[in-house]
């Protein structure tokens, strides 16, 4: 009886996600997804590499990005990859689209086809250019972007704290665990990265001398500087997608509370006002909720407050440890993590009214979910293979990846949308 009432919640939760892409995806008068039969489904596609004219090295740079251009859309859950137009034959019935490239060094033409009409849906030319990976991922994006109104992650970063010793650095990422480049390298605690809603700065905490400090890194200068320095705990941030606001735990008046900078007044303001321990804020996405851990009610449990403090209400009901709340980007979800009865850590996911919720991941301990901008992915952090790694998953736990190697990772953050 039970399987069936969290079978039935696990559909009512897909329904409620998923139709909350539909209509955007649907209002564009050019979007090729608006001509097909897609209804939360996956366009089928196939990627072509013909008509290639250049040197050894240069053949190769395009296998490698042809290949990464397949694993960035069929990443994106909105295409099905097939490896030849067989797929569309008569026998199959499928409809879908082909994406030839046609390559003269050092230039490249990318086209778009309906396959059954043989309509061009769009067309890129475009020279090949810079580290080859970025240039794939960009492209991806483009593509993404032509077929269905939405902007792609591909070229989405992931920050992190690495262990370094004793000690931890920040480092960043692209979202499928390549390029690894580091942040920091001052043999300190860097802790709790979170992008700014730029996608060019970070905020994060390390240690001064009597205190933990909030940071705000400039990546492309890669200038930090102190923003918090209160006597006690300045951690957990969190930015405000309108880009106006930053949460964040303190403990400058005794007790640790949760705070609200206004980036404008630079006036911060005390929201919660108890007894208990109050902490991980995280931002709802149109700015004007947060979601927090309290353990106001015996043992840590999610609560949802107003930007000003006010209309507080418990959340999460199953379960005697929930902590580390990360809203969707439509809203429409919130990821957490939640202590099982064997006592390890698993990634949940709720709506905000606390329906059924429906756990994620089962091997390991697991933590400190974000989410893609898109809502699609969620990264995490997770001890199944022996000690912490970066992993990223589909919002609905399919297809876990493990992103990071030969490092110790934590407390991933996903990037918003980068330009």
């Amino acid at each position: 009886m039970r399987t069936d009432f969290l079978t039935k919640r696990y559909i009512y939760l897909c329904l409620v996600f998923f139709l909350g892409f539909i209509p955007e995806i649907l209002l564009g008068q050019d979007v090729f997804l608006r001509l097909t039969d897609y209804a939360g489904g996956k366009v089928n596609m196939v990627v072509e590499l013909s008509e290639v004219q250049g040197t050894p090295i240069f053949i190769k740079k395009l296998n490698r990005i042809e290949e990464i251009i397949r694993y960035d859309l069929d990443y994106s859950l909105y295409f099905e990859i097939y490896s030849d137009t067989a797929i569309f034959s008569s026998e199959h019935k499928k409809s879908g689209v082909l994406l030839r490239i046609l390559a003269n060094e050092p230039n490249l033409i990318l086209t778009l086809l309906d396959f059954q009409s043989k309509e061009k849906i769009g067309e890129l030319n475009i020279q090949v250019s810079g580290d080859y990976r970025t240039f794939s991922h960009r492209i991806s994006d483009h593509i993404i972007e032509i077929l269905t109104g939405e902007q792609g992650i591909a070229a989405t970063k992931i920050v992190f704290s690495y262990k370094k010793g004793d000690r931890k650095e920040l480092a960043l990422v692209d979202y499928d665990g390549y390029n690894f480049k580091k942040l920091t390298n001052n043999n300190n605690y860097n802790l709790f990265p979170c992008w700014a809603s730029d996608g060019e700065r970070i905020l994060y905490s390390n240690y001064g001398r009597d205190r933990l400090v909030l940071n705000l890194l400039d990546i492309e200068k890669r200038d930090s500087r102190a923003i918090f320095s209160y006597r006690g705990l300045n951690f957990a941030p969190d930015y405000s997608p309108d880009g106006t606001k930053v949460a964040l735990t303190m403990s400058k008046d005794g007790n640790t509370e949760i705070y609200l900078l206004d980036l404008n007044t630079k006036k911060i303001n005390r929201l919660t006002r108890n007894w208990a321990v109050d902490c991980s804020p995280g931002f709802s996405p149109n700015s004007r909720e947060i979601a927090f851990v309290s353990d106001r009610s015996g043992m840590p449990q999610i609560y949802i407050m107003d930007i000003y403090g006010g209309n507080v209400r418990r959340l999460t009901f199953h379960g005697d440890y929930n902590t580390s709340p990360a809203w969707s980007p439509k809203g429409s979800l919130i990821a957490y993590v939640s202590r099982q009865e064997d006592n390890k850590q698993q990634i949940c996911v709720t709506d905000p009214n606390d329906f059924q919720p429906i756990q994620l991941t089962f091997d390991g301990n697991n933590e400190d979910p974000s989410w893609s901008p898109d809502g699609l992915h969620i990264v995490f952090a997770s001890r199944r293979t022996g000690w912490y790694q970066l992993w990223s998953m589909n919002w609905d736990g399919t297809r876990q990846r493990k992103l990071t190697q030969g490092i110790t990772a934590f407390s991933p953050s996903w990037s918003p949308y980068m330009e």
